[in-house]
């Protein structure tokens, strides 16, 4: 939703630029040319050399709802779409272990985005991005709109896969709601994040 908006923003601006918009499944094979919107699950690694005028938001929340979402997108988008997912997320696992441990690592990619500073990483919580759309179009440089939020659906899940959930995934979203909604990444979050189980 945030990599739609930002793009259409840049189509406003700058329409051949944003036909350069794409999701990138691995950063390092992206090719930096401002202007121009990615968006990848990727770790922020292969940006180490990229120029200080790149921009991330680096979006986080909830990492049992994540994982409730997409225990039910196998059933909407097929086993097809769960491959792509996980590949794109560097999974450590199999789909049938996504409630045993963070198979999807996204304990590591908060610890690792929340710190990041060779690039400006503006990290905004999935729940308050709506009420910090004009500090993402301000560090962006693009005037987004998101469209009128929704409330999630709710997700049927059956109650023994719920209760091993929220054994795996509750003690981690405890340290993220220890973050601020929405923040520059830096240092200052190490001891924070350090306390992630990665």
């Amino acid at each position: 939703m945030t990599y739609l908006a930002l793009s259409k923003a840049l189509r406003k601006r700058n329409p051949s630029a944003a036909e350069r918009s794409a999701f990138v499944a691995r950063l390092r094979d992206a090719e930096f040319k401002a202007p121009f919107v990615y968006k990848t699950h990727d770790f922020p690694q292969a940006l180490l050399k990229w120029p200080a005028d790149t921009r991330v938001i680096f979006c986080f929340g909830s990492t049992k709802d994540s994982a409730f979402s997409v225990y039910s997108a196998k059933e909407r988008y097929g086993e097809e779409w769960i491959r792509q997912h996980f590949y794109h997320l560097h999974a450590t696992g199999e789909y049938c272990d996504l409630f045993q441990r963070d198979i999807l690592q996204q304990a590591k990619q908060i610890k690792e985005w929340a710190v990041f500073e060779d690039v400006p990483v503006l990290c905004v919580h999935y729940d308050a991005i709506w009420d910090h759309q004009s500090d993402i179009s301000e560090f962006t440089g693009l005037k987004m709109k998101l469209p009128k939020r929704e409330q999630r659906a709710p997700k049927e899940i059956p109650t023994e896969l719920r209760s091993a959930a929220s054994h795996v995934y509750d003690s981690i979203d405890e340290i993220v709601e220890e973050l601020p909604r929405c923040f520059i990444a830096s240092p200052k979050y190490a001891d924070i994040v350090a306390k992630l189980p990665v």
